[in-house]
């Protein structure tokens, strides 16, 4: 039997999610946990990434190297990793009230018992977060950073755009500069489904439909893809449809891998928030000047940081394994390409 994942509150201010508290999981280093999860990360030189599942591919992704834009290619994988299907029994049978704290924390022990005892799960070693997440508008969602950081890891940047995971194009193009005002910009936190949606009228979705209006919709399970700023579908895309379908946004669940790095001792900062809270406080005592005098102090004293990161492992035969693997895929399966250019950057047929 593998070693048991550990469970802690998470009391990190991730700034994505709504006044519930989240979960932290200690994964093993032992035991399968030391393996490749069955969905994960491959990468290489060029920024050259895939995300594979049951040694399938499901997505080839290529990153400009001034993170001006991305492409993608769906793979042939047909059915994307997912934990065993939740029941309508089970959804109304949770004995807490929608939405409430209690009715949250249930379903994220939930999911941490099925993480953990699938067969083939995508949990590896280390730390994760696990918490609910609330989308926001488009308009409000985080750009991309236009040269990339040299550093791994960074804050989480909330979801938008859920109505998006049902578009399931075979290959697109998406610019990210924001300082290209005549071209619509796709920001960070865009949520990407891994696999094509059920019909409309299919019997699962109509099911999640009743739910979805009464509020019993079991929250869908969101992955952080931080190298590419998307949440990935990873449980739930019938739910997701179905919420969307009423005009609904799905209760959300995001899960992504922690890294936690210390923080220098510097006593002159920590004096300085001193001064700072005193003059906000001196400024006249509100609830608001407190939360905020006391996150400026909290700050001030932290002797480490948590950030999000994507672990990616190495892809095997490097770029020019990836590069004939995307050719090898359009001829396998055509499909129409809206510009050429696009296409021939991405197979690295073309330079930019």
């Amino acid at each position: 039997m593998s070693p048991r994942i550990t469970v802690s509150p998470d009391d990190t201010d991730w700034k994505v999610a709504p006044e519930v508290p989240g979960l932290l999981l200690d994964v093993p280093h032992e035991g399968r946990w030391r393996q490749r999860p069955s969905l994960h990360i491959e990468a290489t030189a060029h920024h050259l990434l895939r995300v594979t599942s049951g040694g399938q591919p499901l997505l080839w992704m290529r990153i400009d190297d001034w993170w001006d834009d991305g492409a993608f290619l769906r793979g042939p994988a047909p059915t994307p990793w997912r934990l065993p299907s939740f029941t309508s029994a089970e959804a109304r049978g949770m004995p807490h009230a929608p939405a409430t704290v209690e009715w949250w924390t249930s379903w994220a022990h939930r999911f941490v018992r099925e993480l953990e005892r699938a067969d083939a799960s995508i949990l590896h070693a280390g730390l994760w977060g696990l918490r609910p997440l609330l989308p926001v508008p488009a308009s409000k969602a985080a750009s991309y950073p236009c040269i990339p950081t040299s550093r791994s890891g960074g804050p989480l940047d909330p979801p938008h755009s859920l109505e998006e995971a049902l578009r399931f194009e075979p290959f697109w193009w998406e610019p990210w500069d924001w300082r290209m005002p005549d071209r619509y910009e796709v920001r960070s936190g865009a949520v990407l489904s891994l696999r094509q949606p059920s019909p409309p009228d299919d019997g699962r979705v109509k099911a999640w439909r009743k739910h979805a209006r009464d509020g019993t919709l079991p929250p869908v399970l969101l992955l952080y893809f931080q190298l590419a700023g998307k949440w990935l579908v990873v449980d739930g895309h019938d739910r997701l449809h179905a919420a969307l379908l009423e005009g609904l946004a799905p209760p959300l669940l995001g899960l992504w891998p922690v890294q936690e790095r210390p923080v220098p001792d510097n006593p002159h900062w920590r004096a300085g928030a001193m001064q700072g809270a005193q003059a906000a406080l001196g400024a006249g005592i509100t609830p608001a000047r407190v939360d905020s005098a006391n996150e400026l102090l909290l700050r001030s004293h932290q002797t480490h940081q948590r950030l999000a990161i994507t672990r990616a492992w190495p892809l095997a035969g490097g770029a020019p394994a990836w590069m004939r693997e995307v050719v090898a895929r359009r001829e396998q399966a055509p499909f129409p390409v809206k510009d050429p250019d696009d296409w021939e950057w991405f197979a690295g047929t073309r330079q930019r």
